[in-house]
C-alpha cells in the first residue's frame, strides 16, 4: 500500500511540474539565435561543394533562465561560453537570380540541440563543440529561402514544429522540456550571405570539417557566414513529439 501512494504521489509531482511549465502564447518570443553557416568548399581548390552545415547558440530561450545558457560565472555571453547549441545537419543548397536579388535555398533539415553544461566550444571553429553532451530537442524545419540583396545582406523565415524532445536538469535542478515551452517555431533570419567571415588579412577563415567526430559530419573544408535572429512560438494541432524523459 505504501508504495502503491508513493507512486500516486510522484505522479502527482510529475504532473504538479508540467503544469507548472509556463507556455509561451502564439506568436509570442520563444527563441534568440545567434550563428554562423558552414558553406562547404572543396579543401584544395576553394570551390563549392553544394553542401553545408550551421553551428548555433542561444540568448534566449522561453522558459529556461538566461544564467542557465552560459556556463557558470562567465563573464561574457557568447559562442565562448554557451551551454545550449545547435547545429544543422549537412545541407544541400541551391540559388537562382532574381534581377540583383540572388534566393538562396536549403532543403527541408532538422536543427539539433545540445545540452552540454560541462563543456563549451572554444570559438566558432570549434564545430564538434556544438554538437557535445545531451541531445535535447530536434525541430524540423521546411525548404528555407534566404533573398539577398547587395552587398549580400540575406532575410529569411523557416517554421516548424519539435519532433523530439527530452528533459533535461538545469543547475538549480530543475528539470525542463522544450516541449513544455513551445510546439515549434517561426524563426527571422537576417545574414550576410556572400560576405565570408575574414582573417585580419581580409582572407576568409577556412574550417577543417573533414574529421568531425560527431553526429554531423560534413567531411569538407567550409567558410563562415554570419546569421541571426529571432524565433517566435507557432503552434499547431497537428505537431507531433516524441518526447522521451
Amino acid at each position: 500500500m505504501k508504495k502503491r501512494a508513493s507512486s500516486f504521489l510522484f505522479a502527482a509531482l510529475a504532473s504538479l511540474a508540467a503544469a507548472s511549465a509556463q507556455m509561451v502564447p502564439v506568436a509570442g518570443m520563444a527563441q534568440q539565435i545567434v550563428g554562423r553557416e558552414m558553406g562547404g568548399i572543396d579543401c584544395q581548390t576553394g570551390n563549392p561543394t553544394g553542401f553545408g552545415t550551421a553551428a548555433l547558440y542561444y540568448q534566449f530561450i522561453a522558459g529556461i533562465p538566461e544564467q542557465y545558457l552560459f556556463k557558470d560565472g562567465a563573464t561574457v555571453q557568447d559562442e565562448t561560453t554557451a551551454v545550449l547549441t545547435s547545429v544543422f545537419p549537412v545541407v544541400q543548397t541551391s540559388q537562382n537570380m532574381n534581377d540583383k536579388m540572388t534566393d538562396v535555398y536549403l532543403q527541408p533539415h532538422t536543427v539539433y540541440y545540445y545540452y552540454h553544461p560541462n563543456s563549451t566550444p572554444k570559438d566558432w571553429t570549434d564545430f564538434d563543440a556544438f554538437q557535445a553532451g545531451q541531445l535535447v530537442g530536434i525541430l524540423q524545419l521546411q525548404k528555407n529561402m534566404f533573398s539577398v540583396i547587395p552587398p549580400g545582406i540575406a532575410y529569411g523565415v523557416n517554421s516548424g514544429p519539435w519532433v523530439y524532445t527530452a528533459d533535461f536538469t538545469l543547475p538549480d535542478g530543475e528539470i525542463v522540456n522544450m516541449k513544455n515551452f513551445t510546439e515549434g517555431i517561426t524563426v527571422h533570419i537576417l545574414g550576410t550571405i556572400g560576405q565570408y567571415v575574414s582573417n585580419a588579412a581580409g582572407q576568409p577563415i577556412v574550417v577543417n570539417l573533414t574529421n568531425s567526430t560527431g553526429t554531423v559530419k560534413l567531411g569538407t573544408c567550409a567558410v563562415m557566414v554570419t546569421f541571426s535572429g529571432a524565433g517566435i512560438h507557432s503552434a499547431s494541432s497537428g505537431s507531433s513529439t516524441n518526447t522521451k524523459k
